[in-house]
């Protein structure tokens, strides 16, 4: 029993390190979107990302190790997956605030919870269900659809979390093999630079000089949150990792207004409470039911 609690300890401390890293990523990508194309800030992020990685190589288990992982095809699967979220989260954030950007996205805990019924076998109760049904309502009342003008980026930002949570539900099912710290992020990378040299090189854009430390910080944030949150996951209860995801609306806000003079309308704060209540309450039951 104690060990169980260490370890879901663990899984939120990590889960916390991970998604505060992932916001202030975010925030980069936001200012460097006025600049570059979505591709080529998903590129950047994946490169830079990856040359630190491998910087700090033998601190993270060391290349031959990781070349030696056992479970290369699951590690590509993440890699396509998180090529889509990125892609997506990425389009999300140059067209939205962050703070309403995160508001949507958190339903990720939700689309955990039903992922993980079919792919992790867990079970979900009435109360689970009715949960899950508020936090979609609160997805409902920022987006008011048929009321305000249909949003692309909104729709991004929502496809964006579902994918998300396959991210989060492939690293759970990985996490009774041995892996280096470096192969949940080296192998995603590489699949991401792979796809985009190979389908997407024409609408990539050189990186200004300027903007170098912008992108070194981008990507070192990036990789280490994704390395974060994977052992987090590998640690907790999908649902409970899932839910610490809510700190980034308390970054979202601050990162918004001070860097972008971002304000958070009544409709997203709405939204987004209604969506962050269902979210503990899912955590609260899931760590009763642990």
């Amino acid at each position: 029993m104690d060990s169980i609690k260490d370890g879901a300890a663990k899984g939120i401390l990590l889960a916390l390190l991970g998604f505060s890293l992932l916001s202030f990523g975010d925030a980069t990508i936001k200012y460097l979107s006025s600049y570059y194309s979505t591709y080529s800030l998903v590129l950047y992020n994946s490169v830079f990302g990856l040359l630190l990685l491998l910087l700090l190589s033998p601190w993270l288990g060391g290349i031959k190790n990781t070349l030696k992982d056992k479970r290369i095809k699951l590690h590509l699967l993440r890699g396509v997956l998180v090529f889509v979220q990125l892609s997506l989260i990425v389009y999300a954030f140059s067209h939205l605030p962050l703070a309403k950007a995160y508001a949507i996205v958190f339903v990720a805990p939700m689309f955990s919870a039903l992922l993980a019924i079919p792919l992790l076998k867990d079970k979900l109760s009435l109360k689970h269900v009715l949960c899950i049904l508020i936090g979609f309502a609160g997805v409902l009342i920022i987006l008011r659809p048929g009321l305000i003008p249909f949003e692309l980026a909104s729709l991004a930002a929502l496809i964006s979390a579902l994918f998300f949570s396959l991210v989060n539900i492939t690293a759970r099912y990985m996490r009774d093999s041995q892996h280096t710290l470096l192969s949940w992020a080296f192998y995603p990378h590489l699949v991401i630079i792979s796809i985009l040299l190979l389908f997407f090189f024409a609408d990539l854009q050189a990186p200004r000089l300027q903007d170098l430390v912008y992108l070194i910080f981008m990507g070192g944030v990036s990789a280490f949150g994704a390395i974060s949150l994977a052992r987090a996951f590998a640690y907790a209860r999908t649902a409970t990792a899932a839910s610490i995801h809510y700190v980034q609306m308390l970054w979202g806000v601050l990162l918004g207004y001070f860097i972008f003079s971002d304000i958070v309308d009544l409709w997203t704060a709405v939204g987004a409470v209604v969506i962050i209540a269902s979210g503990l309450w899912l955590m609260h039951m899931e760590t009763r039911r642990a």
